[in-house]
């Protein structure tokens, strides 16, 4: 690994590098039970997570040292449960944006809120909530991003891909990543409280396969599907044997 891959142990902007935890979100969680308050936007940075989380309770594999592995601290005022998904929106959004920079053709956002190049994964996300009230009180967004590894296990290889893999960078700076999502979600969190449509609409342009016909998985049989949008409570809206119809994560598959 490069020597200047990460800064020493911490950055400014509250962003904590530590060398090795099981999750940064956990990580996050906890500190958060300790320190009060905990400044918005704070950051935990991990070169090594051995217990990775994602979606629907899959884990996120990550070679030590190569990729950014960071949790970001979210508190969003007065935003109510029924609202939450316009968080996956700025942190999607947020996640894509950071990795543009790089890679700025082939990049797209596949529902709720992978990141992809090309039809091969680069980032995932996973958001926590705490909820007091009826209202979310903060949000923890975990972030895997894959940077500078180049190899990866056999049965994911030929779906995955990484910022080093896709420009041939092999001195990328993860700390930098970390800068660029932690200052777009300053720039979009705001957003969300006086324009969610524009952040929704925003999200929609960038959707993978959105409009166009499609292999998926629907309650058990593959169908021919194009994809409309996504709506304000994060259902996909979705066309199949010509009827649109309102699905969430769990009612559908996609087959890459």
């Amino acid at each position: 690994m490069q020597n200047n891959t990460f800064f020493n142990d911490s950055g400014p902007n509250n962003i904590i590098v530590i060398d090795q935890v099981a999750s940064t979100n956990d990580y996050l969680k906890n500190l958060l039970t300790k320190v009060k308050p905990l400044a918005p936007y704070t950051v935990i940075m991990a070169k090594n997570q051995t217990a990775g989380k994602g979606q629907r309770g899959n884990s996120w594999s990550s070679a030590p040292g190569l990729n950014l592995t960071a949790s970001f601290l979210l508190t969003p005022e007065c935003l109510p449960i029924s609202k939450q998904f316009l968080l996956t929106i700025v942190s999607s959004l947020s996640v894509y944006d950071a990795i543009e920079q790089y890679v700025p053709t082939g990049i797209s956002i596949k529902w709720p809120n992978d990141i992809l190049i090309k039809n091969k994964k680069i980032a995932g996300i996973l958001i926590e909530n705490k909820i007091a009230q009826q209202q979310i009180k903060h949000s923890i967004v975990g972030v895997g991003i894959n940077v500078l590894q180049t190899e990866f296990p056999h049965d994911i290889k030929n779906k995955t891909t990484s910022l080093t893999l896709e420009t041939r960078d092999k001195n990328l700076q993860i700390m930098q990543l970390a800068y660029s999502i932690q200052h777009n979600l300053k720039k979009y969190l705001p957003v969300l409280e006086v324009q969610p449509q524009d952040l929704i609409n925003s999200y929609n342009e960038k959707l993978y396969n959105r409009g166009i016909s499609s292999l998926y998985e629907y309650h058990g049989q593959e169908v021919i599907g194009k994809i409309n949008q996504v709506d304000m409570d994060g259902l996909l809206q979705i066309e199949i044997n010509g009827n649109l119809k309102k699905i969430d994560l769990k009612g559908i598959a996609y087959k890459l």
